[in-house]
């Protein structure tokens, strides 16, 4: 939306409606990846001379330039490298929480058998 309302000057929300509006955007777009959503957004500012572009013509855009397919091959490639940059922050869960934790599994288990 700030991408918007830099290339449309006529594109302003006030502050008051601004959580409801990204609430019905976020939902119209939800199945499309942000970055395909920003480049369809771009192409459609570039074209679109008038009024800013509706969430429903970026969602058209989006699907009309991507199958279905090739949309979550790019969805599932952003969760694979957003779970790899976990992974590489991650920090290993100290010893003591580990062991607590270990015994408190073995309560519920020796329970849940009796």
């Amino acid at each position: 939306m700030r991408y918007i309302s830099g290339a449309y000057r006529n594109f302003v929300i006030e502050d008051s409606e601004m959580e409801g509006t990204i609430g019905v955007w976020m939902d119209i777009l939800q199945d499309i990846p942000f970055q395909i959503a920003l480049e369809r957004t771009r192409d459609l500012c570039r074209t679109k001379i008038e009024f800013a572009p509706t969430p429903a013509e970026i969602y058209q855009a989006c699907l009309e330039s991507h199958s279905f397919y090739e949309l979550q091959r790019i969805e599932e490639q952003q969760e694979l490298l957003e779970l790899q940059q976990y992974n590489e922050q991650a920090v290993p869960m100290p010893d003591h929480i580990r062991e607590r934790l270990e015994r408190r599994v073995k309560r519920t288990v020796n329970n849940n058998e009796s």
